[in-house]
């Protein structure tokens, strides 16, 4: 199991994901190939365009209604695609859909086939909840208080669980499987690598963290270096663009929606 954790909108971690693909095709891996951005819902789709012998990574897109989903440019994820689809691997829809999500956060998808499948009807362990509360919280900026983040704590840990879950069923009809994500969902300690292996019995797993940094921050040993326990590996690229708030972005989006 090989987990390639992405930040969205740099195009360098995703022409590395499609290399490190290459050379697991290259030295005869035939991998399951599991994608964050695609919802459960459009597996059939999937299916329908593998079966019918489809090998454009564009039409690959078309299919899936990639356009529409809010995820940045096809431009960025398409040398992915087109690695799998020239090497027939299965490709696998591992997110949850939106009317899924809505029924997380209304706390009614637990005792479900679908959570019991996920395994969401089992209590997560304390400290991974602190770990992801807290990442929860500095991910929306400090905007929402902590003490109203708890239905979208529990969208985090299913969605993990999903992409965990698709990871060990599309496994069973390949050599192994890859995941396609961003980086909070590729962490061993609080993401899908934590459910693939505490709840799913997952082995032998390389999770890969390509995450944006200065190096010599890194090597210094300061603030900025990443706890081993998130990560096997840590792959360091320059910034997609220089400085970009992303705080000051979702701020505005709340007055406005304040307003409104």
């Amino acid at each position: 199991f090989v987990f390639l954790g992405e930040k969205h909108d740099n195009p360098e971690h995703h022409q590395i994901q499609a290399e490190i693909l290459r050379r697991m095709i290259a030295a005869g891996r035939k991998p399951a190939l599991v994608w964050e951005m695609i919802g459960r819902g459009k597996q059939p789709a999937i299916d329908d365009f593998l079966e019918a012998g489809g090998t454009d990574a564009d039409a690959f897109a078309d299919a899936v209604g990639w356009a529409e989903t809010g995820w940045p440019d096809w431009k960025f994820y398409r040398p992915i695609a087109e690695q799998a689809l020239a090497a027939g691997l299965p490709i696998i829809a591992g997110n949850l859909d939106s009317e899924t999500v809505r029924a997380i956060s209304q706390d009614d998808l637990a005792e479900t086939d679908l959570g019991k499948t996920l395994r969401l009807d089992e209590p997560v362990p304390e400290q991974v909840m602190e770990m992801i509360l807290d990442e929860v919280y500095r991910g929306h900026c400090g905007l929402i208080p902590r003490d109203q983040l708890s239905p979208m704590v529990s969208v985090q840990i299913a969605r993990d669980a999903s992409l965990a879950e698709a990871m060990v069923r599309s496994a069973g009809m390949a050599d192994g499987a890859v995941l396609i994500a961003g980086g909070q969902h590729a962490r061993r300690d609080t993401g899908a690598g934590f459910h693939l292996e505490q709840r799913f019995g997952g082995k032998n797993i390389a999770s890969i963290g390509l995450l944006e940094g200065d190096l010599e921050i890194v090597w210094a040993g300061e603030e900025h270096a990443v706890p081993a326990s998130r990560f096997d590996y840590v792959w360091y690229t320059d910034p997609a663009q220089p400085d970009k708030d992303y705080c000051a972005d979702l701020e505005a989006r709340f007055k406005a929606f304040t307003k409104n």
